[in-house]
C-alpha cells in the first residue's frame, strides 16, 4: 500500500475503535454498493451529470438507483424518459461504484475485515472485464470524450479514484486479478487520459495530471509520472503558473478554485510518502489562507463566476486538515475551529489527515480586503453584517462570467444583491441566463456580454470613516487571454474602444455608486442591478412594458415596468428582515423594474435597469440598507460639468460626496 504506510494504517485502526463514528460513515456512504448487486456498464454509454436537469426548472434531477428509466424533478415533478436522461443515470451508477469502491477499500483499512475488500475487489474485476471494449464518447463543451464517462475530467476521477481503492485492498487480490485490473483497467485508463489531456491551464488538466500520477506511482511507470507530474502543463506547472499573485486560482470561481485543490491534495496524500510528494508547497497554504479574505458575515463563500450550490458548502473547508497538518499554518487553524462550530468535526478529511485535536484559537478575524493586482478583488465590511465585493480583475478564462466591475452585497444577514453564481452546465439556464453580463450587478451595452477585460484600479483610499474605491476597464486595450481555451461568447463590437470606471463611496450604512461609461458606438447602455426581495412601493406613473426583450438573459424577465421623465426615483425594498432603499438620479433614460430567477430558479428576484441611449452614459445613485428606521430622509444629485455630488440628509446630519469624473 501506498498511501498510508503500516504505522499510519495500524494507528488509524485504533483510532477508529476510539471513534466509531467513522465506520458509520463510511458504512453510509458505501451502503447501496455493499449490500446490492454490483451493476457495471457494458457498454460506455455513461453521460454527463449536468445534463440531469429539469427543463423547466434548471434543478438537478433525483437520482433513484431502482428507476432507470424514470427521472423525476423534485421541483415540479415531471417525469423525464428517454435521452440524455437515461444514460446519464449510468453516469451516476458509475459514481457509486468508484466511491463506493474506495470507501469500501477505506473500511477493509480501518477493520481488516475482508467482506469490504472482496466487494471492492468486485467492482474493480467487473469494470475490468468491460473497460477495454468502452466506446469513446462525448460531445460536452470544453470537454475532452471519455469511455467510462462522457468527459475526460470525468474519466479522470473514474480511473483515480478505483486506482486508490485498488491501492487499498490489492492485499486481497490474487497475482491474476492484479494482472487484470492493471491491463485492462488503470493502466489503459491511464494512457487513455495521457492521450487527452489539453496543453493548458485549466482545472480540468489537474484533475487529468492527478489520475495519471497516481497510476503512475502505483505501477512505477516513470513516464506516465513525468507526463503528469514534471512537464509542461502537468500538475506542478498548474500550481506554479495557474495561481495568482493573491493566490487564487486564475479561474476566479471559488467553485473551482477548491475544486482544483482537491484534486491536486487528493494526489498529494496519496504521494505522501513518496519521494513525489510536493505538499510543502507554499502555494498549498497560500491558497486555503486566502479564503478568510473573501468570507461573507456567515463564512461561506461568495458564488463568484460558475460556482454552484454543488461547489457552494464547507466541504472545501475540510481540504485544510491536511494542509495544517503538514504546515501548522494558524490562519487555517482558525477557519477550521470557526467552521466546525457550525456543523462539527466528523468528516474523512479531520479522521484520515487531520491532527487528532485542534488547538483551540482566538475566533478569527474578517476585515477589509484590497488588492489590485492578481485576481483584482476588494472586500468592505460593515456593521450588521455588511459586505460588499467589488471585483475589478482580469478574466480568468472558461468558468468566469461577462462582469468587469461587477458587484455583490450582503447585509443584515440576507442577501440583498448577491452574485447569483449558475446551475448546472447542462441545464438551459446556465448559458441562457446566469452566465450572461445583464444577471450581474454591472454595465451591459446592446443586451451583450461584455468581452474579456482586465480591469484597473484608480483609487482605494479612507477618508472620515468612508472608503473610496474606484476601478476602470478599458475594452480598447490590448489583452491577452489566459493560457486557457474559451469559447467566445461575447460581443466585441458592441464593447471595442469603450471604458467603464465605477466610483464606490462606503459609508457603512449606505454607498454611493456612479458608474461612468464612455465610447459606445451608439448603443443601449444599461445598469444593472438585482435585490433578492420583493419591491414595496410601485410608483403610479409606472407603464407595462409588454416584451421587453427577446434576448438573453433579459428574455426571462416579467412583470416589467418602465418609468420614464422622472429627474429623482426613490425605490424601496424588503429582503426578509432587511430593507433597502435605491435613491436614483435619473438626469436622462428610462428605469425599468421585473423580476427574474433567483438561484434555484424556484422563486424570483426584483431587477432595476436604468437605461440610456447613446455613446456616454452616467449612472448616480445612493443605496441604503436597514432594519427598523430608514437612516437618510433624502438625497440630492448635483452633476456640473466634471463633478458629480450626492448631498444625503439625515436626521441629525447631512453628508456629502463628491466624485470627479
Amino acid at each position: 500500500m501506498i498511501q498510508f504506510s503500516e504505522a499510519e494504517a495500524k494507528r488509524l485502526r485504533a483510532k477508529a475503535k476510539k471513534e466509531p463514528y467513522i465506520i458509520a460513515l463510511l458504512q453510509e456512504q458505501s451502503q447501496h454498493i455493499f449490500k446490492n448487486p454490483i451493476i457495471i456498464p457494458e457498454k460506455g454509454i455513461a453521460n454527463w451529470g449536468l445534463y440531469y436537469y429539469c427543463k423547466k426548472c434548471s434543478v438537478a434531477l433525483s437520482f433513484n438507483r431502482q428507476q432507470p428509466f424514470n427521472h423525476v424533478c423534485p421541483s415540479c415533478n415531471t417525469v423525464y424518459t428517454g435521452e440524455p436522461f437515461d444514460s446519464t443515470w449510468w453516469g451516476f451508477i458509475n459514481t457509486e461504484n468508484y466511491n463506493g469502491a474506495y470507501h469500501m477499500g477505506l473500511l477493509y483499512l480501518l477493520t481488516e475485515d475482508k467482506c469490504y475488500a472482496q466487494k471492492t475487489i468486485e467492482v474493480l474485476l467487473g469494470y475490468a472485464t468491460y473497460y477495454i471494449d468502452y466506446e469513446v464518447h462525448g460531445d460536452i463543451p470544453y470537454n475532452g470524450p471519455g469511455k467510462a464517462e462522457a468527459q475526460t475530467l470525468n474519466e479522470a476521477i473514474f480511473i483515480r479514484t478505483l486506482g486508490l481503492a485498488y491501492d487499498l485492498v490489492q492485499d486481497c487480490m490474487s497475482g491474476e486479478e492484479k494482472d487484470q485490473v492493471r491491463d485492462k483497467l488503470l493502466i489503459p485508463g491511464a494512457e487513455f487520459l495521457v492521450k487527452h489531456r489539453h496543453n493548458q491551464l485549466h482545472n480540468h488538466e489537474v484533475i487529468n495530471n492527478s489520475a495519471i500520477a497516481v497510476i503512475g506511482i502505483l505501477y512505477d511507470r516513470q513516464d506516465l509520472i513525468q507526463f503528469a507530474l514534471y512537464e509542461k502543463y502537468g500538475l506542478i506547472y498548474q500550481l506554479e503558473e495557474g495561481v495568482l499573485e493573491d493566490k487564487l486560482w486564475f479561474e476566479n470561481s471559488f467553485g473551482y478554485h477548491f475544486y482544483a485543490l482537491a484534486s491536486f491534495l487528493t494526489f498529494e496524500k496519496f504521494a505522501l510518502y513518496t519521494q513525489h510528494s510536493h505538499i510543502q508547497h507554499s502555494h498549498y497554504r497560500e491558497m486555503l489562507e486566502v479564503a478568510a479574505k473573501f468570507m461573507q458575515p456567515d463564512l461561506s463563500l461568495p458564488m463568484l463566476n460558475d460556482t454552484n450550490y454543488g461547489h457552494h458548502s464547507f466541504k472545501g473547508y475540510q481540504l485544510m486538515e491536511f494542509v495544517y497538518k503538514h504546515t501548522g499554518s494558524l490562519k487555517l487553524l482558525q477557519i477550521l475551529n470557526e467552521v466546525y462550530h457550525i456543523e462539527g468535526r466528523r468528516n474523512l478529511e479531520a479522521f484520515f489527515y487531520g491532527v487528532d485535536t485542534l488547538e483551540v484559537t482566538a475566533p478569527i478575524e474578517l476585515s477589509v480586503y484590497h488588492t489590485a493586482k492578481g485576481s483584482g478583488h476588494t472586500v468592505l465590511r460593515g456593521k450588521d453584517n455588511r459586505y460588499l465585493l467589488f471585483r475589478h480583475g482580469p478574466y480568468g478564462g472558461e468558468h468566469d462570467h461577462y462582469d468587469r466591475l461587477g458587484i455583490s452585497y450582503l447585509a443584515h444577514n440576507e442577501r440583498i444583491s448577491p452574485d447569483l453564481g449558475t446551475t448546472g452546465y447542462g441545464a438551459l439556464l446556465h448559458y441562457d441566463y446566469y452566465k450572461n453580463t445583464g444577471t450581474h450587478n454591472t454595465v451591459m451595452i446592446n443586451e451583450e456580454n461584455q468581452m474579456p477585460a482586465a480591469g484597473k484600479v484608480l483609487r482605494f483610499e479612507i477618508a472620515d470613516d468612508i472608503t473610496y474605491i474606484e476601478a476602470e476597464v478599458d475594452f480598447g486595450a490590448p489583452y491577452t487571454l489566459p493560457d486557457s481555451f474559451t469559447i467566445k461568447q461575447w460581443d466585441e463590437e458592441s464593447y471595442t474602444g469603450v471604458r467603464m470606471i465605477r466610483k464606490i463611496a462606503w459609508a457603512d450604512t449606505y454607498m454611493v455608486d456612479v458608474f461612468v461609461v464612455e465610447g459606445v458606438n451608439q448603443g443601449v447602455i444599461d445598469w444593472c442591478m438585482h435585490f433578492c426581495g420583493k419591491r414595496t412601493v410601485r410608483d403610479p406613473r409606472e407603464q407595462q412594458v409588454k416584451a421587453f426583450s427577446d434576448k438573453k438573459p433579459f428574455k426571462y424577465l416579467n412583470n416589467v415596468t418602465v418609468l420614464q421623465n422622472e429627474r429623482h426615483v426613490k425605490t424601496n425594498f424588503e429582503i426578509g428582515k432587511a430593507k433597502v432603499n435605491v435613491f436614483t438620479c435619473l438626469k436622462e433614460g428610462e428605469l425599468f423594474y421585473g423580476e427574474g430567477p433567483d438561484n434555484p430558479s424556484l422563486k424570483n428576484i426584483s431587477y432595476m435597469i436604468e437605461r440610456v441611449r447613446g455613446n456616454r452614459a452616467v449612472f448616480f445613485n445612493v443605496i441604503e440598507s436597514y432594519q427598523g428606521q430608514e437612516t437618510i430622509l433624502n438625497v440630492d444629485f448635483i452633476q456640473e460639468g466634471k463633478k458629480v455630488e450626492a448631498i444625503i440628509h439625515k436626521k441629525d446630519k447631512k453628508d456629502k460626496i463628491v466624485f470627479e469624473l
